[in-house]
């Protein structure tokens, strides 16, 4: 791409990116003429030269990859792989909503900072673990 999908969205004024594409043959951006939904996480987007000398029309793809926020209304058919980037705090806070299944494992995740160990921490003596 000539220039970045937030050049793009600056330029038009809006919060909004227009995804473009270039032509594979001759560099030109393509317009997209026609998409289909092929599930709930990709669309399938026909793209159209814009060199009428090029003439080349062609079928990208549209998916999501993964979850960088979770949904407050999730899709019970859609799974999507978490990113690296979700802060713990979140996922223990979606994992320990009511009625979820995954309590337990929402309590270990919010847990985790929580030393385990029960002996004391003062004097030479006091340190060592039990018998």
């Amino acid at each position: 791409m000539s220039e970045s999908l937030h050049e793009q969205a600056g330029e038009a004024g809006n919060r909004y990116m227009r995804i473009t594409i270039e032509c594979p043959h001759c560099g030109t951006r393509c317009v997209a003429c026609d998409s289909r939904a092929m599930s709930k996480t990709m669309r399938e987007i026909t793209y159209r030269c814009r060199n009428w000398r090029c003439g080349f029309t062609g079928v990208a793809t549209l998916e999501f990859q993964r979850v960088l926020v979770l949904s407050s209304i999730p899709a019970a058919d859609v799974s999507l792989p978490l990113s690296r980037h979700i802060r713990r705090g979140q996922l223990a806070l979606a994992l320990a909503d009511e009625g979820n299944v995954a309590d337990d494992e929402a309590t270990y995740v919010a847990n985790l900072h929580t030393p385990t160990n029960d002996w004391g921490t003062g004097g030479a003596m006091s340190g060592a673990p039990p018998d």
